[in-house]
């Protein structure tokens, strides 16, 4: 059983899955994406070209690559930045949030629960949910254009600051339509809490940044289910990649253990830091209070989602009172050498590693990225999937499979870079 290229999902993938005599034996993903050896072209680039190529890793998730990738550089030339850029950062982050989980929720997992095949025909036979994603949407492509320079592969965002700042009558516009959103984003909650979703019990620990101040997203320490505990620095020490035959995809593992990362991850791992209006939220919907299906990823994100707006709303505000300070970026303040940073995608944890030699040129450079993390869960998940689902018929089957792997929200293209 398997299905040469499964749709609606970022990148492409297949999926291959072998059942003799009603048990399975094996499943599969199977990435198809070309290699583009983004961290080979990086050796020999001056460090402040690694934010700006990598961005180009992905179209849907430039800004969190830019991010991250600033934030090792920054490491590794001794550079502190002030608490303005972090905010300015988060910010970015959260239309990224927003942004991404707003497609993957509308656009490529809906379709499934209300009977169409696509987003063209949610647009023709949903129009007011399809315009929930549109609006959403345009909202987040605002905060990026408005704090990053553009919606797409920002350019404000620079090693040791910003080298353009947004405008604040922008931002106030911004804030004008934030009470819209909020609603909207109460309406996507609802939605999705309110689905059937298949009942596929995980035994996998769950890794996400954590953060006592606030729901970590720009910034933490490793935290496993386990109630393990390390810092960016020692990711070598617990993360695991490998190359598997049939993929060109990398697998990772937690210590040779099968893990799970993004938003069903971190709300298991830190609900109590999301906002006051989402935890409100939260306790009029029947949502339960630890998520152990892989499927309830999909409620984790528009958990999520409701999150980030209220957040964005809540930053800019603050910025408005406050004003900008227009200073020039912060310069390496030493000789260059290793840096590590990691930050939350909306897929998971993005970790982004580089080496420079004394003059700032990259010598050495490694990216892990989230779908990497959640691949060997998603193969697992995808075998106890099949034990509740082989008297199917094989098309039902697929399509059970198919809708496990959206779940997932896999991005094949960050997976292949």
């Amino acid at each position: 059983m398997s299905q040469e290229a499964v749709p609606k999902i970022e990148g492409h993938a297949a999926f291959y899955a072998h059942l003799r005599s009603g048990h399975v034996e094996e499943a599969r993903i199977i990435g198809l994406e070309n290699d583009r050896f983004v961290e080979k072209i990086l050796l020999g680039r001056k460090y402040y070209e690694a934010p700006i190529i990598t961005s180009r890793i992905c179209g849907i998730c430039p800004t969190i690559h830019n991010i991250t990738s600033a934030k090792a550089i920054e490491a590794a030339a001794g550079i502190t930045v002030s608490k303005q850029t972090e905010t300015l950062r988060k910010i970015m982050l959260c239309g990224q949030m927003i942004q991404s989980h707003a497609l993957h929720l509308y656009l490529l997992v809906l379709p499934d629960y209300v009977g169409v095949s696509s987003s063209f025909e949610l647009q023709k036979n949903h129009p007011d949910l399809f315009q929930n994603a549109v609006s959403l949407k345009q909202y987040a492509d605002k905060i990026l254009d408005v704090f990053g320079g553009r919606a797409v592969h920002p350019i404000s965002n620079v090693p040791g600051g910003f080298k353009s700042f947004p405008d604040i009558d922008k931002i106030k516009e911004l804030i004008k339509i934030g009470p819209e959103m909020i609603i909207l984003a109460e309406k996507t909650l609802q939605l999705f809490s309110s689905f059937k979703y298949s009942q596929v019990e995980q035994k996998l620990v769950y890794s996400a940044l954590t953060n006592d101040k606030e729901y970590a997203f720009y910034d933490g320490e490793f935290k496993t289910s386990e109630g393990k505990k390390f810092t960016a620095d020692n990711y070598t020490h617990n993360i695991y990649e490998e190359l598997k035959h049939y993929s060109r995809a990398k697998f990772a593992t937690l210590k040779g253990k099968e893990m799970m990362v993004g938003a069903l991850a971190r709300v298991n791992l830190s609900r109590k830091q999301l906002s006051k209006e989402t935890l409100d939220l939260i306790v009029n919907h029947p949502i339960k209070h630890y998520f152990d299906n892989p499927f309830e990823n999909i409620i984790a994100q528009a958990i999520e989602l409701h999150h980030f707006v209220v957040t964005s709303q809540k930053m800019m505000e603050n910025i408005v009172k406050s004003g900008l300070d227009t200073k020039e970026p912060v310069k390496p303040t030493r000789e260059f050498g290793i840096g590590v940073a990691a930050c939350e995608a909306p897929r998971g944890t993005l970790i982004h590693m580089y080496e420079l030699d004394k003059a700032g040129y990259i010598t050495k450079c490694d990216i892990v990225t989230p779908t990497v993390q959640n691949l060997a869960a998603l193969e697992s998940d995808m075998e106890r999937l099949l034990h509740l689902v082989r008297d199917l018929k094989t098309e039902e089957r697929n399509e059970e499979i198919e809708k496990l792997i959206r779940a997932y929200d896999p991005c094949i293209t960050c997976a292949t870079h």
